[in-house]
C-alpha cells in the first residue's frame, strides 16, 4: 500500500515566502510594541524612581492614581481637547473633500497649499503660532482688536489656552483626514452616481444612499485615527503651554511625561499610561460598533 504525499506546490512556495517577509515586521512590532506593553504592566506594580532597585507595591499606584485630583484632572482635560479636535474634523472634513473632488481650475494647486499645515514641522508651527497668539503684536489682534477684545493673553489665560490649542491642532490635522476623505471619495465608480441621477435622485439623495454608505469604512478609519492621535498629543503642550497656565492643558501623555522624566515616578507613569492604552481601546471598540450598528 502507498501513500501518496501532498506535493508541495507552486503557491506553498509563495506563501512560506509571504511568511518570510512577514518576519522583520511581527519582530519589529513584537519588541517595540508588544514588549513595552507587557513591560509597563510589570513597572507599574513597582516603586521605581531609575536610580534605585525597583520596591513592589502591588496595586499602590492605581489606588494612587484613581484617587489623585490631578490624574482626573488630567483626564477630564484630554476628553476637551479630543473632543474640540475630532468633531470639527469629522463635520467638515468630507463636505471641504466634497468641494475638492470636482474638477475645476487650479485644483491641484489649491489642494497643494491647503496640505501645506501637514508638512511644516511642529515646532516651526508653534513658534508662528506663539507670535500670532502674542497679545501686543499678534496677526489675531487683527481681528480681535476691531470687535472689542483686547489684550487676549491667548497661552496665559486659563479659559483661552485650551482652545488655542484645539485651533491650532484643527489647523494642523484638518488637511491630512481631509485628503484621506478625498481619496475615498475618488474610489467610488462614477457609474454609481451617474445611475442614482438617471433614475432621478437629487444630490443630496445621491449623497446620504450612495456616496456615505461606500464612505463607511473611510469614517470609521479617520474617527479611530483621529481619536487616537488626539489622545497622544504631547508636543504641541509641551511646546506652546508647557501644561499650564496652571494645568489647564496638561494633557494625559504630558502628565505621564511628568511623572515619569520630572518626577522620577515610573511605576505611577506606566499605570497612567496603561489606563491611557485601556480608553483608547474602548473607545475604538465603541467605533467599531457604532458603525457596524449601523449597517
Amino acid at each position: 500500500m502507498t501513500i501518496n504525499k501532498p506535493k508541495f506546490g507552486y503557491y506553498d512556495y509563495i506563501k512560506l515566502w509571504g511568511l518570510l517577509f512577514c518576519v522583520p515586521g511581527i519582530i519589529f512590532f513584537s519588541i517595540f510594541y508588544v514588549y513595552p506593553i507587557f513591560r509597563a504592566i510589570q513597572i507599574s506594580l513597582y516603586k521605581w524612581n531609575i536610580l534605585e532597585r525597583p520596591v513592589f507595591i502591588g496595586f499602590r499606584n492605581y489606588t494612587q492614581m484613581f484617587t489623585s485630583g490631578e490624574f482626573w484632572n488630567s483626564f477630564l482635560v484630554t476628553f476637551y481637547y479630543v473632543i474640540g479636535v475630532v468633531f470639527p474634523i469629522l463635520l467638515f472634513s468630507l463636505p471641504v473633500a466634497l468641494m475638492f473632488n470636482r474638477p475645476f481650475r487650479l485644483r491641484e494647486g489649491f489642494l497643494a497649499i491647503w496640505y501645506i499645515p501637514v508638512i511644516i514641522p511642529l515646532t516651526v508651527a508653534a513658534i508662528l503660532w506663539k507670535l500670532m497668539f502674542n497679545p501686543s503684536f499678534g496677526l489675531l489682534t487683527l481681528i480681535t482688536d476691531p470687535l472689542g477684545f483686547k489684550n487676549l493673553r491667548w497661552l496665559n489665560d486659563p479659559a483661552l489656552a485650551m482652545p488655542s490649542l484645539i485651533i491650532i491642532s484643527i489647523w494642523r490635522s484638518f488637511p491630512y483626514y481631509m485628503v484621506i476623505m478625498l481619496a475615498g471619495l475618488g474610489s467610488i465608480p462614477i457609474s454609481y452616481t451617474e445611475a442614482a441621477k438617471v433614475d432621478g435622485a437629487s444630490p443630496i439623495q445621491n449623497f446620504l444612499y450612495i456616496t456615505l454608505p461606500l464612505l463607511k469604512n473611510v469614517l470609521l478609519y479617520v474617527s479611530i485615527v483621529a481619536v487616537i492621535n488626539s489622545f497622544q498629543v504631547f508636543a504641541l503642550p509641551y511646546l506652546m503651554t508647557g501644561g499650564g497656565p496652571g494645568s489647564a492643558t496638561r494633557l494625559l501623555p504630558y502628565y505621564i511625561y511628568q511623572n515619569a522624566f520630572e518626577y522620577l515616578r515610573m511605576g505611577y507613569a506606566s499605570s497612567a499610561s496603561l489606563v491611557l492604552m485601556l480608553v483608547l481601546l474602548a473607545l475604538t471598540i465603541i467605533q467599531f460598533r457604532i458603525f457596524k450598528d449601523n449597517e
